[in-house]
């Protein structure tokens, strides 16, 4: 913990308030970070990164898990969409790069109907393949989590439920979402610290520096790092931990404010 928390962190502090020479220059380099329009940009991706990939995330693995949950072979559906989270970011990324590359699955189909191809990695749909890689590869271990929680509801409170005549948005409403509200909150939170960890597939897809869409404060921080700008690096560190706080401590708190509400 020492050499590796405590020790870097002191030290990120003592960069984020000095300059190169060593040199106290109190909030500085704070303003100069958040004046920066690269930081800007990417602070700017990564929040609406959050915003739709989350929630995405969420309900797709809320429905998954509640049609599985219900086959017959449901674990071995379950093995299946867990496959991506296992599959080293290299081979994921060749295989979306297969299909989307100018050369790739897609477009040979498009060319060979006599259609227009498109450059996907490329174009406006950089954004729009980085939520398919993310969903792709994290669904799985959330569709587990909601199977879980599911298993837990007992059978006799939507029997009873539909005895009281309570048709099938009653049942979820005051059964099937009661029982699974922590389940659902634990999705988020892991949803949040995931989507900070799509800078691998972005970074093997588009390079160092991506299409602007998909530019993340990751990059940011590795072209700091590459500049030797330890000064940027370590304010953007703390302000993306302060970020990460700050998030969780807003789910955190939904959570209670919900649960007391249900309860």
């Amino acid at each position: 913990m020492m050499v590796f928390f405590f020790i870097p962190a002191g030290l990120s502090f003592f960069y984020a308030f000095t300059n190169a020479r060593g040199e106290f220059v109190r909030f500085h380099n704070f303003i100069d970070v958040f004046s920066n329009m690269a930081f800007r940009l990417a602070l700017n991706n990564s929040l609406r990164f959050i915003a739709v990939v989350v929630p995405l995330n969420v309900i797709i693995s809320f429905l998954l898990a509640s049609i599985i949950q219900d086959l017959k072979y449901k674990k071995v559906y379950a093995v299946v969409f867990m496959l991506p989270l296992v599959i080293p970011s290299g081979a994921v990324v060749f295989f979306w790069n297969v299909l989307f590359a100018d050369n790739g699955a897609i477009n040979s189909f498009l060319f060979q109907r006599g259609l227009n191809t498109v450059p996907w990695l490329s174009t406006g749909w950089s954004f729009t393949i980085v939520l398919v890689v993310f969903l792709f590869r994290n669904i799985g271990f959330n569709l587990v989590l909601f199977m879980a929680g599911l298993s837990f509801i007992p059978k006799d409170y939507y029997e009873v439920a539909k005895i009281e005549g309570a048709g099938v948005w009653a049942s979820f409403r005051h059964v099937t979402f009661v029982y699974i509200l922590s389940t659902t909150f634990l999705v988020i939170m892991m949803s949040i610290i995931n989507s900070f960890r799509i800078f691998r597939e972005i970074y093997l897809l588009y390079g160092q520096y991506p299409q602007q869409s998909v530019y993340m404060l990751q990059h940011f921080m590795n072209n700091q790092f590459v500049f030797a700008n330890m000064q940027r690096l370590s304010v953007t560190a703390i302000a993306l931990s302060f970020g990460v706080a700050v998030l969780a401590g807003g789910v955190f708190w939904g959570q209670r404010k919900v649960t007391n509400l249900f309860s």
